[in-house]
């Protein structure tokens, strides 16, 4: 198993264009991830079948996660997405489908993206703030569009891995996941991947041992100055393993 890496977290306030940040809902100006040990664990592409299965394991462990949704899951399934909402996780918007964005015109992205933006809010009262490009692919359009929005792009700073084919094994998977966990990190993970949502107790319970709090990616994010439309975390000049999908 890798060794555990220490990796600052930045601490101030949170999103500006929010109307109350992590910090203020506790009462405190303060930082939760300033005096804890903060790990954001992230799940694309629901919601769908495992979503109700995840949900409950999070409870258990008292974890907060973030959902990365696809607009025509949360049309199907628009009561899992308030599900997911009402349990105190944070959605993004991770586009209408699965299509790459660098592959499409302006229009298009624009469109896919507003879709979704617009769908879930309209379904959870909430408009979310961080974005997810699909795979991953970002390009100056869709800095410029989901700077139009109001949107922090969120890559992520590391991943499972779980969306290749041979890796999906439970065992694996856990492996994979406590490897390449660390304080600070934003791990990639995708809810519709059955062996991910079966090796979230062992991961959970295991972390939670070694003194870690499960956060959205917003309250990993207090301190920052943010700009819609840039990449958070900013690692730049740091070496990170890159969450593709």
């Amino acid at each position: 198993m890798a060794v555990r890496r220490l990796i600052p977290v930045a601490v101030a306030c949170a999103l500006a264009a929010a109307t109350a940040t992590p910090a203020q809902a506790r009462g405190t100006d303060e930082p939760y991830c300033a005096t804890h040990k903060c790990i954001a664990l992230t799940f694309d592409d629901g919601p769908g079948p495992y979503t109700q299965t995840l949900l409950k394991t999070l409870a258990e462990y008292k974890a907060k996660a973030t959902f990365f949704v696809i607009g025509t899951e949360v049309k199907k399934h628009p009561k899992l997405t308030q599900q997911i909402a009402k349990a105190g996780h944070e959605i993004g918007n991770h586009s209408w489908d699965a299509s790459y964005l660098t592959e499409l015109t302006y229009a298009q992205i624009n469109k896919k993206i507003g879709d979704t933006q617009r769908l879930i809010q309209k379904t959870t009262g909430k408009a979310p703030k961080l974005f997810r490009a699909p795979g991953g692919l970002r390009n100056g359009g869709v800095q410029e569009i989901t700077a139009k929005f109001g949107l922090l792009q969120v890559p992520g700073t590391t991943a499972t891995k779980d969306y290749i084919k041979d890796y999906r094994h439970v065992d694996l998977l856990t492996g994979r996941a406590l490897d390449v966990a660390g304080e600070g990190e934003v791990v990639l993970m995708h809810e519709t991947v059955k062996e991910t949502v079966q090796s979230m107790p062992e991961v959970l319970q295991t972390l939670t041992a070694e003194g870690y709090s499960f956060v959205t990616v917003s309250t990993l994010l207090e301190g920052e100055e943010l700009t819609p439309g840039q990449v958070y975390p900013d690692r730049s000049g740091t070496a990170t393993t890159a969450a593709v999908e």
